[in-house]
């Protein structure tokens, strides 16, 4: 199944990015992993 996952910054556009996952907690993983390096300050998640 595809993920869509969106990361939201303070002061730009957000980011959308889709990865291939088997699972949502698969999905949500791999967005708090990215969290913190993008800097975001929010992030949504979503399977498609």
């Amino acid at each position: 199944m595809l993920a869509r996952i969106v990361y939201y910054k303070l002061n730009s556009l957000p980011e959308e990015e889709i990865v291939v996952v088997n699972s949502f907690e698969k999905a949500v993983e791999i967005a708090r992993r990215k969290i913190r390096m993008m800097g975001a300050v929010k992030v949504e998640v979503e399977i498609i």
